[in-house]
C-alpha cells in the first residue's frame, strides 16, 4: 500500500461527530466568570442538561473559570468561544475536585483521580474553540510528584509517583482484578488532562491544552477520533502532547506541540493486560503539525503491547533544537507488540538533537523479558534532516531483526555519528546520504588480536546500513603519521621495524571506512600471554606501557578519565602525544557527560569508582547513546541496592556484556572498581565500538 493508498484508507475509518443544533452558554447555568468561585457544578449541568436534551453546543463566553474535574457525555461539543476563554483547572486538594473513576494509567487499566477532562463510552463529542484549558500543573503542584531521570547522570531524588507505579505496573503483570486496583487519595498517580475512553467519533479542535499534570490527550480504545489545529503546550515530566491507545482511526493535523515527553505517541496497552485486551493502534494519519521541543516529535510505543498498525506520517515539520528524536520507535521484551506497515515520509528537520530517526527494543525494561517485540514493513523516505547524535539509530534484538525496512532518499547534515544499525534483515537502504557519505558502506572497522612485531592480526568491519562485501587494506608507519602500503586482505603479517599499524575497508561501491591506528608492541613489548587484556588496550592507545598500576588497585577518577580520552575522541588517532595531564583529561571527561560532575571526596580526581557508576561510564563510552534515561531497574538479586538513576545503564551494561554479574547473581552496585576491572570492561567496550 502506497502513501495516498494508506491515507485513503485510513480517512475511510473515520467520522466527525454529529452534534445536534442546540445550543446553550454555561451563563445560563450560573457560571461566573472571573469571579474566583468554583465553577465545577454549574458547567457539569451544562453540559448534563444539554446532553439529555439530545445534545448540542455548550458555549463558554470570554473570561476565566476556576474548575474540577469535567465529564464529557454523548451528544455534547464543549465550545471555547474566545481566545480569553480560560478554563482554569484547580491544582489543590485533587480528592476534593477529581473524583476517583476508572481510567487508564500509562496504558494499565485502574482507578485513580478523574482527568481533568473525562468521558467514558459516549459518542459524538467534542471540544472546540479559541480559548484554553491550563491544567494548573506546576513545580508545586503535580509535577512535583514525580523525579524523572532525564539524563545519563541525573540525582537519585525522592519521586514520590515511584511505589504507585511499581504497586500498578506489578498488579498488570500478576493479573490483579481490576476493583482492587485503586488509587487516587494517599497515593501519587497524576491523571491525564484530557481522556477519553471507549468513544466514538471524537473532534477536538482549535484549543489550547497549557500545564498538564500527565499526559495531555490520551483517547482510550476510542473509534474515529480527529485532533485539528490544537496548540499542546506542557513541560512537565510526562507531559506527552497526544497519546492515541488501542484507537482505531485516528486523524492528527495542523497542531503544534511543545512538550516535556514525546509530542505525539501511538499505544495499546502495557504488558499482561496489553496482550489480553489485543486491541492494537491502527489507522492513523499524522500530517501537517509542528513538532518544538519534546523527547519523540512522532512516537510509536513505549506501551504498545497490543500492536500499533497502518500508521501514515507525512508532511510534517521537525524546528527545534531541542527535539531529542523526530520519528521514534521504543518497546522491549516485558511488552511485546508489533509495530508494522509504518510509512513515515515527506518531512523536514531543521535541527534534531537525538537522531531524525530513532528505533530500539531496549526501551526501559530492554531484554528483561519473554514476550519479544515486532519492527516490520517500516518505510521511511523523502526526509531532509540536520543534527543529532546520530542520522539513524534503528535496532533490535537478534532474535527478532528488523524486516522489511526500507530508508529511501533521506538526506541528513550535522550528525555526530552517522548510523548505529543492530539486527536489521535484509533492509533496502536507497540513496541515504549522512554527512556527505553515502549508505550502505563499511563501519566499525578494526583490527583484531595484538599487533606484535612478527605476530599475526585480521581485520573486522561490519556493514553499516545494509549488507555487502569488503575488501581490506593495511598500512603501516613509523611515526604515526607517514603510511606505506603494505599489502591487502583479511589477514595481515606485522613486519619489523613498524610502530604503527592500520587497515581500510572498501567495497565495490567505491565506499572506503579506515580503523584508528594501532600500536604495534615490540618483543620487549609483548609480555606474558596473561597480560592479553592490558596488551589490547596499549594497542588501541587506551592505556600506557608504561602502567604498572596493579589489577586489584582502584581505579581513579582521573586515571579512568585518560583512558576514556580515545573513546571521547569517538575513536580518532590523538596523536604522538596520549593526551592532556590527568586533571585536564578529569575536565573533558566530565564536560562530555562520560564522568559525573560533583563536589565531595568520591568526585575529587582521586575519588573513586562505583560500579553502577561504571555502568553508566560504559554506556556513555561504547558510542551507543541512550537520551532520556528511564528508571528501569535491572535484573539482579540485589536490585534494592542499585539507585534509581543508575539502573537502566546497569541493565543495558549487563545485555551488551560490558559488565558481568556474580555467580550470586549479585551486581554489587555499591563495589569500587578495581584497575583490573577497567582493563576488561573498557576492551569490551572498544570491541563493541569499534575502536
Amino acid at each position: 500500500m502506497d502513501k495516498l493508498q494508506m491515507r485513503k484508507a485510513i480517512l475511510d475509518q473515520i467520522e466527525r461527530p454529529v452534534i445536534p443544533a442546540l445550543e446553550r452558554s454555561v451563563l445560563e447555568f450560573g457560571a461566573a466568570p472571573g469571579s474566583g468561585e468554583i465553577q465545577t457544578e454549574a458547567l457539569q449541568r451544562a453540559i448534563d442538561t444539554v446532553s439529555r436534551e439530545g445534545g448540542g453546543r455548550v458555549v463558554i463566553p470570554a473570561g476565566r473559570y476556576r474548575t474540577g474535574g469535567l465529564h464529557l457525555k454523548s451528544g455534547v461539543e464543549l465550545c471555547l468561544e474566545s481566545e480569553d476563554t480560560v478554563l482554569a483547572f484547580v491544582n489543590e486538594a485533587p480528592e476534593l475536585h477529581y473524583p476517583v473513576v476508572f481510567g487508564h494509567w500509562e496504558a494499565t487499566p485502574c482507578y485513580n483521580f478523574s482527568a481533568l477532562v473525562y468521558a467514558c463510552d459516549a459518542h459524538d463529542i467534542a471540544v472546540t474553540g479559541k480559548g484554553i484549558l491550563d491544567g494548573g500543573a506546576d513545580s508545586e503542584h503535580w509535577w512535583n510528584w514525580h523525579h524523572q531521570v532525564e539524563n545519563a547522570w541525573s540525582s537519585d531524588k525522592t519521586d514520590l509517583q515511584l511505589a504507585d507505579r511499581k504497586a500498578l505496573r506489578q498488579m498488570n503483570i500478576d493479573g490483579v482484578p481490576l476493583e482492587r486496583r485503586v488509587f487516587g487519595p494517599g497515593h501519587y498517580l497524576r491523571p491525564n488532562f484530557v481522556q477519553f475512553i471507549r468513544c466514538s467519533r471524537v473532534l477536538l479542535e482549535g484549543i489550547t491544552l497549557k500545564n498538564s499534570p500527565m499526559w495531555q490527550l490520551n483517547p482510550v480504545m476510542c473509534r474515529s477520533v480527529t485532533i485539528d489545529g490544537l496548540t499542546l503546550s506542557s513541560h512537565g515530566a510526562n507531559n506527552d502532547g497526544c497519546d492515541p491507545e488501542s484507537c482505531r482511526g485516528v486523524h492528527i493535523l495542523n497542531c503544534r506541540f511543545d512538550t516535556g515527553d514525546d509530542c505525539i505517541s501511538l499505544k495499546s496497552g502495557r504488558d499482561r493486560d496489553g496482550r489480553q485486551a489485543n486491541v492494537p493502534c491502527e489507522y492513523v494519519l499524522i500530517e501537517n503539525n509542528d513538532f518544538a521541543d519534546g523527547h519523540g516529535g512522532v512516537a510509536l510505543g513505549s506501551e504498545m503491547s497490543g500492536g500499533i498498525l497502518r500508521v501514515l506520517a507525512w508532511n510534517n515539520r521537525f524546528a527545534s533544537p531541542n527535539l531529542t528524536y523526530a520519528l521514534r520507535m521504543k518497546t522491549n521484551a516485558r511488552r511485546g507488540g508489533r509495530v508494522e506497515d509504518i510509512i513515515m515520509a515527506d518531512s523536514v528537520m531543521d535541527h534534531i538533537h537525538g537522531a531524525a530517526i530513532h528505533g530500539t527494543m531496549l526501551y526501559e525494561d530492554g531484554r528483561n523479558g519473554s514476550d519479544l517485540p515486532v519492527f516490520k514493513n517500516i518505510t521511511i523516505e523523502n526526509i531532509r534532516a540536520r543534527g543529532g547524535d546520530y542520522g539513524i539509530f534503528l535496532e533490535a534484538f537478534e532474535e527478532v531483526p528488523i524486516e522489511g525496512l526500507i530508508l529511501r532518499n533521506i538526506v541528513i547534515d550535522g550528525a555526530d555519528r552517522d548510523i548505529w544499525g543492530m539486527n536489521w534483515s535484509c533492509p533496502v537502504v536507497e540513496n541515504v546520504v549522512i554527512n556527505g557519505r553515502r549508505f550502505p558502506r563499511p563501519g566499525k572497522v578494526r583490527i583484531l588480536g595484538v599487533p606484535a612485531e612478527h605476530g599475526r592480526i585480521s581485520a573486522s568491519a561490519e556493514f553499516c546500513g545494509g549488507h555487502g562485501q569488503c575488501g581490506f587494506a593495511w598500512e603501516i608507519s613509523e611515526d604515526g603519521k607517514t603510511w606505506g602500503e603494505a599489502g591487502e586482505g583479511r589477514d595481515f603479517a606485522v613486519p619489523e621495524n613498524c610502530r604503527f599499524v592500520r587497515v581500510t575497508a572498501f567495497d565495490g561501491s567505491g565506499n572506503r571506512e579506515q580503523s584508528r591506528r594501532y600500536v604495534v608492541l615490540s618483543r620487549e613489548e609483548q609480555g606474558h600471554e596473561a597480560d592479553w587484556e592490558r596488551q589490547r588496550l596499549i594497542c588501541r592507545e587506551i592505556m600506557d606501557s608504561r602502567d604498572r598500576t596493579e589489577d586489584q588497585e582502584l581505579i581513579t577518577r582521573e586515571k579512568l578519565a585518560q583512558m576514556l580520552m580515545p573513546f571521547v575522541c569517538g575513536g580518532t588517532d590523538r596523536g604522538e602525544d596520549r593526551g592532556e595531564k590527568g586533571g585536564e583529561c578529569l575536565q573533558i571527561a566530565v564536560s562530555q557527560g562520560f564522568l559525573a560532575e560533583g563536589s565531595g571526596a568520591s568526585h575529587m580526581p582521586q575519588g573513586h569508582i562505583t560500579r553502577q557508576e561504571m555502568a553508566t561510564v560504559a554506556m556513555q563510552a561504547c558510542g551507543v547513546n541512550y537520551r532520556n534515561a528511564s528508571s528501569t531497574m535491572p535484573v539482579c538479586s540485589d536490585v534494592d541496592k542499585v539507585g534509581n538513576n543508575y539502573g537502566t545503564n546497569v541493565a543495558r551494561a549487563l545485555y551488551f556484556g560490558f559488565m558481568d554479574m556474580g555467580e550470586d547473581e549479585c551486581f554489587y552496585p555499591e563495589q569500587l572498581v578495581t584497575m583490573g576491572e577497567t582493563v576488561k570492561i573498557l576492551n569490551r567496550i572498544g570491541d563493541f565500538a569499534g575502536i
